[in-house]
């Protein structure tokens, strides 16, 4: 019985989380209200940044999407190139939005914006 009950428990945490691995690099401009999570890396200017999510690398500019639509907790990691800092932390991620992050001096992965997709081109987004 008590097992059973640690099982469902373990189900409950795998299915509230968002994918693991499997996101990829994406070069959208626009997504839509029902569309996977997105995340999108911003840095300073000539910073040497690496951030791993959901099983991919990626550096200022990029944007990776999920291969499932569900959100929910994410672990990322960021390496500042630089000075060799690492740091990582669990960020939340939403269907149908775009998770801008960057990170902190010392590497702390940190969420600067969180825009819901309208389906919209994005024009005036900053440079990532």
């Amino acid at each position: 019985m008590c097992h059973s009950a640690l099982l469902w428990a373990a189900a409950l945490l795998t299915l509230g989380c968002a994918a693991r691995s499997g996101w990829e690099r994406t070069e959208a401009r626009a997504c839509r209200p029902a569309d996977p999570p997105r995340i999108c890396v911003r840095g300073e200017p000539d910073r040497a940044l690496v951030v791993r999510a959901g099983g991919t690398a990626l550096v200022p500019g990029e944007c990776a999407s999920s291969p499932r639509r569900r959100g929910g907790p994410l672990r990322v990691t960021a390496e500042d190139g630089r000075t060799g800092a690492t740091d990582s932390r669990w960020l939340r991620t939403r269907r149908g939005a775009t998770t801008r992050i960057t990170a902190t001096p010392a590497a702390k992965p940190k969420v600067i914006a969180r825009d819901r997709c309208t389906g919209q081109v994005e024009t005036n987004r900053p440079e990532e």
